[in-house]
């Protein structure tokens, strides 16, 4: 065959030159120039794929990443996934190897040489598959709410039959409300209860769904899905006193079901911005003192979500009462603090222990060492 013809080689050729000499965004807008040259990049994907993993320096990424929320299979790797694979990896790697320091302090805050620092490598790389699970929590709460608002006009009339059923959530809560019953008609107390469940199918769903997501993830992933989530929920509550509104005081019934049920919706994006963001060129404690309002925060805007949590929600009716705190459980404690949920948290508990004494004293002096829980 005479190539005289064809100066730059065959069109594959050319498109992979192409792709590969830019960056992941140049693959997918040439996917859309039309049929033959999607067929032809189709056809290049394995290469592209590897060459781009290779750039950023990753042999090969966790099947835990890699799986379907959804369905718990494992997503296929294509040029469409592939930036998005990348993205989270190097997300969660970020995170994980700034939060130990953050939590257990630096290593230059220490003026001996005994601390080992592969044993905080080991410990991120436990953190960054527990991170791989919460972002997968995010994306059922998002996909379940995507999928009910656009399904909110088609509600069949099995709904009624459900609102009855988490009606029965509700009984073991009933003597907290008696004493907030006297304040409200029988007509307007009915109709709190009703906008309250209906408002709560969502949450009852994802709470749902995720427990169905534990079952696709073995028991180690799980221990570093509640170790990272311990270390995560330790930090937000440094973070929350610090950039805080000044009227703002905790609530321990409250706080721990808020927080976990903000980390647990949090995208990967929210959570680097939270996570990574320099916490020391913000929202200094001296600012908090002055007579200013207009204060400027950094995170202002990821936090904003969890302080509408604890304002009353017109739309239900509520009066003073906390029946968004026990809506919201139903989609954090079915998958985190049910009785499995408690298990694995406790194994966490006990690794980051052992970590903690390995890092700072050693193992050879970890059997004669009493470590204090830090978390």
């Amino acid at each position: 065959m005479d190539r005289k013809g064809t100066p730059f080689g065959h069109v594959a050729d050319v498109l992979y030159q192409i792709v590969t000499s830019s960056d992941m965004a140049t693959a997918l807008n040439l996917c859309l120039v039309n049929k033959s040259t999607y067929e032809t990049i189709k056809v290049l994907e394995p290469h592209i794929c590897r060459w781009f993993m290779r750039s950023h320096n990753v042999d090969t990424f966790s099947s835990v990443l890699t799986l379907d929320p959804e369905t718990g299979s494992q997503i296929p790797l294509t040029v469409h996934t592939l930036p998005k694979f990348i993205r989270r990896q190097q997300t969660a790697s970020q995170i994980a190897c700034r939060i130990i320091p953050s939590v257990w302090g630096p290593f230059s805050d220490y003026g001996y040489a005994g601390l080992d620092y592969s044993v905080e490598l080991r410990l991120a790389k436990r953190l960054e598959r527990g991170l791989y699970v919460l972002f997968h929590f995010a994306d059922i709460s998002h996909i379940i709410e995507r999928r009910q608002e656009e399904e909110r006009e088609f509600m069949a009339s099995t709904d009624s039959e459900r609102l009855l059923v988490l009606a029965k959530t509700l009984d073991k809560y009933d003597d907290v409300l008696q004493h907030k019953r006297q304040f409200m008609t029988f007509d307007e107390h009915i109709s709190h209860i009703y906008s309250v469940l209906e408002w709560g199918q969502m949450e009852a769903d994802i709470g749902r769904k995720r427990i169905e997501f534990r079952g696709f993830i073995d028991a180690q992933t799980e221990t570093d899905f509640h170790a990272a989530l311990r270390i995560l929920r330790e930090l937000l509550e440094r973070m929350l006193l610090r950039h805080g509104p000044k009227d703002w005081h905790r609530d321990a019934n409250n706080e721990y079901s808020v927080i976990s049920w903000f980390l647990l919706r949090q995208t990967p994006r929210t959570l680097a911005k939270l996570f990574l963001s320099p916490q020391d060129e913000c929202c200094r404690f001296d600012d908090k003192s002055t007579g200013d309002d207009t204060r400027e925060c950094i995170f202002s805007d990821p936090l904003d979500n969890y302080w509408k949590e604890w304002k009353d929600d017109p739309g239900l009716g509520c009066r003073d009462c906390d029946c968004k705190r026990r809506v919201r459980s139903w989609s954090v404690r079915p998958a985190v603090i049910d009785a499995r949920g408690r298990e694995f948290n406790r194994a966490a508990q006990r690794y980051l222990k052992e970590m903690w004494c390995q890092r700072h004293i050693g193992p050879q002096q970890e059997s004669t060492f009493c470590c204090y829980d830090t978390f």
